[in-house]
This record gives structure tokens, sequence and C-alpha cells, in this order.
């Protein structure tokens, strides 16, 4: 059953025969039901289906960083979508598993951290500093990530001028994690380029 959006002038969502009706990025979009293939997938089609599983299984456990991160990435897509796309291209080993060193978890106009330094001064605790810049108001987005069960991280932690950010990763204690930080607008409207600040053991 489809329903009928702002009357019947309006967009509809659900499935009516072999057409679904659907929103995307605010506006009433149809499609065709998918046919199903008799035919074998080509290579080339087994290799981008590797290719978006390795992306989307790594990103779906951080949805909510990326969604912030990448909002502004692409008109077309969503902050997720985006993330997924330019991981996908730029993010890939040659067997189509995803490369830490290698993926973004934002990307924007802002200016990029620089001269990050990160050390574990206590048990379970990161500690991040940088050259502070008392003309920026712009807040630390920051991830500790080890696995798809173990992450931690601040979507609006503390500001750029403040130039140091300390992040509890008590339950990270003996894994590894690798760690990304970026910048966000204190409304969280726009990002900078994440930067991948290396893999941690944290003790």
């Amino acid at each position: 059953m489809a329903r009928i959006n702002n009357g019947i002038m309006g967009g509809f969502s659900g499935k009516v025969g072999t057409v679904v009706g659907y929103t995307r990025m605010g506006q009433a979009c149809m499609r065709s039901l998918p046919r199903k293939s008799s035919k074998a997938p080509s290579e080339g089609q087994l290799i981008n289906r590797k290719a978006m599983k390795s992306a989307m299984a790594w990103l779906k456990p951080i949805n909510e960083y990326v969604r912030v991160g990448f909002q502004n990435y692409s008109a077309k897509q969503h902050g997720f979508g985006s993330a997924v796309s330019y991981n996908k291209l730029n993010a890939l080993r040659e067997d189509k598993t995803l490369d830490p060193s290698m993926a973004m978890i934002a990307c924007g106009e802002l200016p990029a951290p620089e001269g990050v330094v990160v050390s574990n001064p206590e048990r379970g605790i990161l500690e991040f500093t940088w050259p502070a810049d008392i003309q920026n108001k712009d807040r630390v987005l920051i991830l500790a990530y080890s696995n798809e069960k173990d992450i931690i991280g601040d979507l609006c932690g503390a500001r750029r001028k403040e130039g140091k950010q300390v992040l509890d990763c008590g339950i990270l204690i003996g894994k590894e994690a690798d760690i990304y930080m970026a910048f966000v607008s204190e409304e969280r409207d726009k990002s900078s380029n994440s930067v991948y600040l290396g893999r941690i053991l944290v003790e």
C-alpha cells in the first residue's frame, strides 16, 4: 500500500504495482521495481559489490560521525552515502578491503587539523594537542576506531582555540585503535577534511 503525501498533487511513498515512491534529499521520487536477472554477475560487478560491501561495513558503525563529516560533500547524497562513495574510491586496497590509513571520516572546506600530537598520559586516556588558534571557534570531531564494537569519539569536542582535547578510551585498554580528527563548526553544519593520526595501542 502506498501513501500520498501533501494531498493528491503530492508525491507518494510505498509501492503501487511495479512503481515505488520515496523521498530523497527532500524531493519526491519514483523508480520501478528492480528486475531479477538470470545472468551471472560479471567479474566487474563482483568486484564492485565487494568494494561496496567493504566500505559500508567499515562506515556503518560510525554513521553518526560521517553523517556530520560528509554532509556537504555532495548535493545529491546524504553524509553516509557520500562517505561510502568517497571511501569506496579512495580507501580500498587492491583486494578491495578497506585500508584505515587511507580512510576519511570528514570532508569539507574548513581548515584541516595540523601539528596534532597524540599521547597516552594516563591509563585509558588519550590526549590530543595542536597549535591553538584563538580566533577560531570550530570544535573537534575525534574518533578512536578499534573494531565495529569498540569505538570512542566526540562529535563536538573542544574548540580549536583551546588546543587540547582529552578522550576517555577506557574500553579500549590493551587494544589498538585507528585515530581520526577533524574540525566542525559550532553549528555542526560545516567540517574540515579529517586527518589520520595513526594506529595507537591504548594503555
